[in-house]
């Protein structure tokens, strides 16, 4: 099982959750449109937190910005406004 989940569910529900069921945490952040990616330490954490959620748990794939180009500095997605397209955000050219 993997350690990485979606959750449809606020930063604060998620931590929360974890605290509960004593469940470590590796990194978390909040996504576009409101979901929470965290990262347990261990895949038996998952699979707490994921019984946890149930259906609340998203399975499809959500855009998100890197951790490591957040931590350079780079707009997180969730900061940059609706209309704000990648591409003219980041600096680059259309072609």
């Amino acid at each position: 099982m993997s350690r990485a989940l979606n959750i449809d569910a606020t930063q604060e529900n998620v931590l929360a959750a974890c605290a509960k069921h004593d469940a470590a945490i590796s990194t978390i952040e909040t996504l576009p449109g409101g979901c929470t990616r965290v990262v347990l330490r261990s895949g038996d954490g998952a699979a707490l937190i994921q019984r946890h959620f149930g259906k609340s748990v998203v399975t499809k794939t959500l855009a998100r910005t890197p951790l490591s180009l957040a931590s350079r500095g780079v707009p997180m997605t969730q900061d940059l406004p609706p209309s704000a397209a990648p591409a003219q955000t980041f600096g680059f050219k259309k072609r």
